[in-house]
């Protein structure tokens, strides 16, 4: 009859056992993983998808406006917003999110990154990112400077920070007060799969007359539907993934329902809810 080993000799032996396998795990070639990269300029070329992003709203006027003719087409976008409004119009980007929209980070009031020392540029994403979060945006990591403008310093931070630059494939031009007529060709001539168009739903002061976007929105959408492209978000865009096209017959007719604007009037500063 054999005699049952001293616990103290089991407790060696296990972990023995334990060094022997993490050892064994530490030296196995696993395959690395692709990096992300920190810049995006759009998506697969081979996936037939185009995201539609727009900048510096929230808007109380043309926001809406927007969402009705993408509610119609059921297609979605992508919002870079700016934290001042989403402080001012928090019910306007707990609709987009409602809505099955994408909402990125525009930083909070629209400065040039590239003019203002690291800690006020990272202040004006973390504000805005803060606000966001305080919405219900948990998952969120797009950001696009404005202007388009940051150096290596910028591009660091992000990429510490889990974040994604995204830029454009496609300009409307619509930021420079061009007609309907002009943003449509601008667009629709010159799409092609993986591109991210960039428009703009309001700028900086609130003031500026995005009409010409909203009525261009209205034959571009359609248009590149019959092309056969999906409207999506950038983060389907990146991942190659197809948004559900609505069954023919199932599209309500124009203009469809108005999507609910909740908790109008309200407002927030950061960190206060």
């Amino acid at each position: 009859m054999t005699a049952k080993m001293p616990l103290n000799k089991l407790a060696a032996s296990l972990e023995l056992v334990l060094l022997l396998a993490l050892l064994l795990l530490a030296v196995r070639p696993w395959p690395a993983a692709a990096a992300e990269p920190v810049v995006i300029w759009g998506g697969p070329p081979t996936v037939k998808q185009v995201a539609l992003t727009f900048d510096d709203g929230p808007s109380p006027r043309y926001t809406p406006e927007i969402m009705v003719v993408l509610h119609h087409y059921r297609a979605q976008a992508t919002f870079f917003v700016l934290g001042q409004k989403v402080e001012k119009y928090p019910y306007l980007v707990q609709a987009l999110l409602g809505a099955g929209h994408e909402v990125g980070n525009h930083t909070f009031d629209h400065q040039r990154l590239t003019k203002i020392a690291d800690p006020g540029r990272e202040s004006e994403v973390e504000r805005t990112a803060l606000d966001l979060e305080l919405l219900g945006d948990w998952t969120s990591r797009w950001i696009r400077p404005p202007f388009s403008a940051f150096d290596e310093h910028f591009q660091a931070y992000v990429a510490h920070t889990h974040g994604r630059i995204v830029l454009w494939s496609i300009d409307s031009g619509d930021w420079r007060g061009l007609d309907r007529d002009t943003i449509v060709k601008n667009v629709v001539t010159r799409v092609r799969p993986g591109a991210i168009v960039i428009f703009h739903d309001s700028d900086e002061t609130g003031k500026v007359d995005r009409r010409p976007t909203v009525e261009a929105l209205k034959l571009i959408v359609p248009a590149l539907q019959r092309m056969g492209y999906r409207l999506v978000t950038i983060s389907q865009l990146v991942a190659g993934h197809s948004a559900p096209r609505p069954a023919v017959g199932q599209v309500a007719p124009h203009p469809a329902v108005k999507p609910r604007l909740e908790f109008r009037g309200s407002q927030i500063k950061s960190g206060s809810l």
